[in-house]
């Protein structure tokens, strides 16, 4: 089934793509209708309709649409954002015992106040 396509002109071989695309439109509808039998099968084996197979699982939730909803790193980020465990504080403030910081990310505005008046971090660590 060799063909010298370089011998064939343009006209032939849009005709030969032609019947190559039918053709394989035709086996992968085959393959499909095989495929769905198969798979009924095995449904009525399990005492089950095909239908209550292909229809969506009422406990899956659907990814929010969006750019970037379907990414593994938007994935990713989320889940590591769910593994964190918050960090209880380290340092409060002298002048108001409910305001306190962790120690991570940017210094509070209080945090630098408090060290350019000439105070230190250990003055400020909660024991």
């Amino acid at each position: 089934m060799q063909n010298n396509y370089s011998k064939l002109s343009l006209a032939k071989l849009r005709q030969e793509k032609n019947k190559i695309e039918k053709a394989i439109a035709a086996r992968e509808a085959k393959e499909k209708k095989e495929a769905m039998a198969k798979v009924a099968a095995v449904a009525k084996e399990a005492g089950l309709e095909l239908s209550e197979l292909l229809a969506p699982d009422p406990t899956v939730q659907k990814r929010p649409s969006g750019k970037r909803a379907g990414t593994a790193s938007a994935t990713r980020k989320k889940a590591s954002k769910d593994r964190r465990t918050k960090v209880a504080p380290k340092y409060q403030n002298p002048d108001d015992p409910d305001t306190q910081w962790t120690g991570r990310g940017r210094q509070p505005v209080w945090v630098r106040e408090f060290l350019n008046s000439g105070g230190t971090l250990e003055a400020i660590t909660i024991q």
